[in-house]
Parts: structure tokens; sequence; C-alpha cells
């Protein structure tokens, strides 16, 4: 192996743990047979329950909090967080109108307020069943916790919570500078420049507030359907361009079960997701000797120790 090779440090990660049961099993069996070695549990999620005690027989599988604030129920009662929901009670506010809605922040006082409960109110949830699996890492269902006006209240809490590190989506863009690499689909690519964006954004916040943060990251490009292809083809960049860095590699592998697709009958987009036939050929990859074979060509796994780094001071 070259030393470029040894400097890169592959960290297989899963979101949505938590989200149903079916959903957090198959995780879990990446994990008990396959690469996977972190993920993040969402704590109002319909398999909540389910999670915690599966993941109590689980002890070596690294742990963060996925906060949601993009589907289903919140922790707080609707009427504490009205402005997030919809008449029904559910997370009703997309991506794009928290953003613009944080461009215009002075003016949103009692919105902040409700992000921070709700937000206040899940750490608190995995505080509590959960605090004992070591540092507390944080990312965000659908990457939310990047917009400023959420972003700005979760590092503000990091002063009343031990906020170890929070996932900086900043995936390099490998296609098509990359012999080989897969043509993402251009939603993808719009959504890797706006995070790299938000990210580069971020890091001058957690600077100050000494949180770590993700050092290198994949797998926006390949959102939805993730490929050994897609994972070769950013390693391959990340290496030719020198990069020395613990990479996290993202996975949706959790396909829900036949009975839990009426969880998502008012999301018809979001139950085609969880239901997709992608979502097992994610499962099969985490369990595949191919995956394996490639992330050992680049590095053994990370530890927890280096999973994130502190980040650097940013210049203005």
């Amino acid at each position: 192996m070259s030393s470029l090779q040894s400097r890169l440090v592959p960290i297989v990660h899963a979101d949505d743990c938590g989200l149903s049961r079916g959903i957090t099993e198959t995780i879990l069996a990446c994990y008990d047979s396959g690469s996977l070695r972190r993920t993040s549990v969402v704590v109002n999620g319909a398999g909540w329950e389910h999670a915690v005690a599966a993941l109590r027989s689980r002890p070596g599988l690294l742990l963060a909090l996925h906060v949601n604030l993009f589907e289903g129920n919140p922790v707080s009662p609707p009427a504490d967080v009205d402005l997030l929901v919809d008449s029904q009670g559910r997370f009703s506010r997309s991506f794009a109108a928290l953003w613009a809605r944080g461009l215009a922040s002075g003016r949103s006082p009692r919105l902040r307020g409700q992000i921070r409960v709700e937000l206040r109110r899940q750490i608190e949830r995995f505080l509590g069943r959960l605090g004992d699996r070591g540092p507390l890492r944080v990312d965000g269902h659908v990457h939310y916790h990047v917009v400023p006006l959420v972003f700005d209240e979760l590092v503000a809490l990091s002063t009343e919570y031990p906020i170890d590190a929070i996932r900086l989506p900043r995936e390099p863009l490998y296609w098509p500078q990359t012999r080989g690499a897969p043509r993402p689909p251009l939603m993808n690519v719009v959504k890797s420049l706006v995070l790299r964006a938000l990210s580069n954004r971020a890091r001058a916040a957690l600077a100050a507030r000494s949180v770590k943060c993700t050092e290198t990251f994949i797998g926006v490009l390949g959102t939805g359907e993730m490929t050994l292809a897609h994972v070769r083809a950013a390693l391959d960049y990340l290496r030719s361009s020198g990069a020395s860095a613990s990479v996290e590699i993202l996975f949706h592998p959790g396909r829900c079960r036949p009975d839990e697709a009426s969880l998502w009958n008012d999301r018809p987009e979001l139950q085609a997701f969880y239901s997709s036939a992608n979502r097992d050929r994610e499962a099969e990859l985490l369990r595949s000797n191919a995956l394996g074979d490639l992330l050992r060509a680049y590095g053994a796994a990370a530890d927890d120790g280096a999973a994130t780094t502190p980040v650097p001071e940013v210049s203005a």
C-alpha cells in the first residue's frame, strides 16, 4: 500500500436507525455481518424503542444522534412547536423553507426558539437512553442540521450538552474528474454543492466552540443509490488529491417492511424511498466482500478517536 493510500481512513456509516423496526433491523444486520461501523439514531422514529433494545447487544457499534425536523412527529407537544408542524402535528417545513426563514432570522425569534426546544428534547431523549455509548456525535435527517437557522441553535446547545462532533457533509465533486465515476443525478450534484457551501459556513462556528467535525464525506452524490463505483471513485479522487483524513461514507441501507409502508402514506416520495429495492442493494453492498476489500485497500477502519477532528480556525 502506498503512503498516500495509508492516510485515508474510511468509516462506513448508515443513517436512519430507529426510523422503523424494519429499517433498524436491516442496518444492524449490516453491522453484524458487514462493513458498517457507525449509525445515526432517530429518537422520534417509529422504531426508536426497538432500536434502543437492539443496540444494547451491540456495544461496539458507534452511534450518532440523527436530529429530525423533517418527517414524523416531534418529541415536543405539537403546540410547543406549531411553526414546525402541520395541522396533524407532523413536521412540515422543507429544507428550503427553513433556510429562507433563516435569511430573515431577526424576524423569526419564535421559530428559533421552537427549533431549540425540539433539538434540546431530542438530545435529552438520546442521552437518557444511549448516553453511555461514547462521545455525543450529531448529524441531521436529510442534513437539516446545516440549515443556518437550525445549525446556529444546535451549536448554541453545545454549551449545555456534551456535543463532541457534528457532521459537515463536505463532499468532493469527484464526478466528472475521476475516470469511471458514475454520473450522479443533477439534483444530487446541486445538493452536494449546497451542503458543501453551508458546511463551509459552519466551520468557523465549530472552531469557536471546540466542536469536532467530519474531516471529509462521501454520500450525497450517490444519495438514493450508493454503489461500489461511487465509493471507489470518491476514494480515488481523495487519494489523487493527496487528502489525509478520515472519510465518512454514508449509506441508507434500511428498507421498511411491507407492513410499515403506511407510516409514509402522507409522504409518497418517502414511502417510495424507504420501500425501494435500492435499499436492499445498499445493504447487500455493505455485507459484501467487494466493499470490504476496497476499504482495506485504502486503510483500516477508523476507531472511535479517529472519526472526527478538531476544526481549525478559519479566516474570514
